[in-house]
């Protein structure tokens, strides 16, 4: 069975409101399991009658707090008693036919689907620990193809989203600028790529290939990093707009946090910090809980696959009891308990 991750520009989330009754008489009801579903579910048919969309599925559905009779912040109910329950969830849906489609390309490789699940939150797993989570962090996923965001704050999510733009944007702006092959734009970027072109040397030349065996040609490695600077500096800014449209960011306590293979482009790290004012890192996964010759997995490209081994190794463990020592090593991983027990039901 195959745990996908999913992003695109198809991805959509929004902050809703489940709300139930508990009683209808003068004495307050202990908050069971069940309630606790219920109410989650109330807030998921809110989305759906908001939408009125049938061609969006609901992937996730992660509670951030609730609330009982007006009290609110309780981040878990089980076994409180009160008239009203409220639950404050933030809620992730995408295309169904993407979904479809990419069911359908497992299911033809001879695998079944298990999870899917939104691969900033994926990444999240891996390169997030508990402290961030809780305090207040950003991370964002430069991807090839994406742009991923999720916002996290007092261990819950509070926002997440998708940037139709990364680091193939990049190498296609190269392509074009320097008028050679893709793949000469890709070793350009990676071996000589600088996202802030005035720390570059106005005397700096490279050599460029050049296409179907044409003449090699000679740039100004400050006009190379001109080109990537405009493109990563404007994904950089949608982020930033976007993450500031939705978002109070003097709530944000531990930083930023960059991963994704295209966030070890030189400088990023510290054109990120320009654009949000905001301590910014480079976020490698955390391979501590990982066996056998993992070397090769600690870069930041591999954030979102090592993010959902995490997922699928708690998905699949059937007897928790026996994984309290080791639930208990680590932050990042008591999170991910904290969290897989919220969303163990499929929604």
């Amino acid at each position: 069975n195959i745990f996908l991750g999913i992003a695109g520009e198809h991805i959509s989330s929004e902050n809703t409101v489940g709300q139930i009754s508990l009683s209808t008489s003068n004495v307050p009801v202990e908050i069971t399991e069940e309630h606790i579903e219920n109410v989650k579910t109330n807030a998921k048919n809110t989305i759906n009658i908001k939408k009125n969309n049938r061609q969006q599925e609901i992937i996730h559905a992660f509670p951030q707090y609730y609330e009982i009779d007006g009290r609110g912040g309780i981040m878990n109910p089980l076994n409180m008693s009160g008239f009203n329950l409220k639950a404050y969830v933030h809620v992730v849906t995408a295309d169904i036919s993407a979904i479809q489609t990419i069911k359908k390309c497992v299911t033809m490789a001879g695998y079944n689907v298990e999870e899917i699940i939104l691969e900033p939150i994926a990444s999240s797993f891996a390169v997030l620990n508990n402290v961030e989570k809780k305090l207040g962090s950003i991370l964002i996923d430069i991807g090839g193809g994406t742009t991923d965001i999720v916002v996290f704050n007092k261990d819950s999510i509070r926002f997440s989203a998708v940037i139709p733009f990364g680091g193939t944007n990049v190498t296609y702006d190269l392509t074009m600028g320097l008028r050679t092959s893709p793949s000469e734009a890709e070793h350009v970027k990676i071996t000589y790529g600088n996202s802030i072109a005035n720390t570059v040397p106005q005397e700096k030349i490279i050599e460029i290939e050049g296409i179907a065996g044409r003449e090699p040609k000679q740039k100004k490695l400050r006009y190379v990093s001109e080109i990537i600077e405009a493109r990563m500096r404007e994904i950089l800014e949608m982020a930033y707009n976007l993450l500031n449209e939705h978002n109070n960011l003097r709530m944000i306590t531990a930083g930023l946090t960059l991963t994704g293979g295209a966030s070890l482009l030189k400088n990023l790290e510290f054109l990120t910090e320009e654009i949000f004012n905001m301590s910014t890192k480079i976020g490698y996964p955390n391979l501590d809980k990982l066996k056998g010759p993992t070397e090769g997995l600690y870069h930041p490209k591999f954030a979102t696959s090592v993010g959902i081994l995490y997922y699928a190794f708690f998905f699949l463990q059937e007897d928790e009891n026996n994984l309290q020592d080791y639930l208990s090593a680590d932050p990042i991983v008591r999170f991910f308990n904290k969290l897989f027990k919220s969303i163990k039901n499929k929604f």
